[in-house]
């Protein structure tokens, strides 16, 4: 599995994730190293957009959102997932075989999605990001 946060001015890095993420993992590894400081270059209006899977719901990921002042978009239970890192994914999905004869192994699968991710154009994150109001 892998992670990675959109914006209209940024994306962050992918981030490997090795094994089940936890709400500690997500906060220790994705949320303090990642998504904070992503949300402080974009400035005061930034809004984190995550979804109700449980390691983003856990009582100590929501102590660190408040404790570190993030704004947090609310879903309420059972919605649909608008997010636009969805259609992202599917991007990458698209890209990955386009351009890259199949992997010989994970490090090379890893390398390739960091270079596709990279690669999307910026004109496509922002129109998905400038489509949620139309969802």
């Amino acid at each position: 599995m892998v992670w990675g946060g959109i914006s209209t001015r940024l994306r962050t890095p992918l981030y490997h994730v090795v094994g089940n993420l936890t709400g500690v993992r997500y906060q220790n590894e994705i949320l303090q190293p990642l998504v904070v400081p992503a949300l402080q270059a974009i400035g005061p209006r930034a809004i984190l957009q995550d979804d109700n899977a449980p390691p983003h719901r856990s009582a100590a990921v929501n102590t660190f959102i408040q404790q570190a002042r993030v704004n947090r978009m609310l879903w309420p239970a059972n919605s649909p997932d608008l997010n636009p890192i969805e259609h992202m994914w599917d991007e990458l999905c698209r890209r990955v075989p386009q351009h890259h004869p199949p992997p010989a192994n994970l490090g090379q699968l890893l390398q390739w999605l960091q270079q596709e991710w990279n690669g999307v154009p910026r004109a496509f994150i922002c129109n998905l990001i400038l489509s949620m109001r139309q969802r």
